[in-house]
């Protein structure tokens, strides 16, 4: 064990650690959600899947930021290789502010979307410059 753990933490591994302790962090909530559930069910004598009465999205949710959300965050992986971060990043940050900024009924204030590009402009910019400057990390 302390032979591969030796190998496992050495400097050509390290970028898979993060992913393997958030990916044991999700399998634990997973597992406590399970037993959970398990336990609700035994108290009320329901069965554990129960697909009766079901429904996976609330009534009256809002359709247009749930898909819109999708739409964005799939328009924004095809279009990060062409673009690249910064110029791509710009994009939909603005675009997912003024999407969450909307008003059922109401056209776009000029101050939320002048708000919306400047936090859309400081915050790829700022991160860019941060991995690309400081730590000598290129983005894609």
């Amino acid at each position: 064990m302390q032979k591969f753990l030796r190998e496992w933490l050495k400097i050509r591994n390290m970028h898979l650690f993060f992913p393997y302790v958030i990916g044991a962090i999700c399998v634990l909530l997973f597992v406590i959600i399970l037993i959970q559930r398990a336990i609700k069910c035994k108290k009320t004598g329901t069965p554990f899947i129960n697909f009766k009465g079901y429904h996976f999205f609330r009534p009256n949710y809002d359709k247009v930021k749930l898909w819109g959300s999708l739409i964005l965050f799939i328009l924004y992986i095809i279009t990060l290789p062409i673009l690249h971060f910064a110029w791509t990043s710009v994009i939909f940050i603005f675009l997912f502010n003024v999407l969450f900024e909307m008003k059922p009924g109401k056209l776009f204030e000029f101050k939320s979307v002048l708000i919306s590009a400047v936090i859309a402009l400081a915050s790829s910019w700022g991160v860019w410059y941060l991995f690309y400057q400081v730590f000598n990390i290129t983005l894609p």
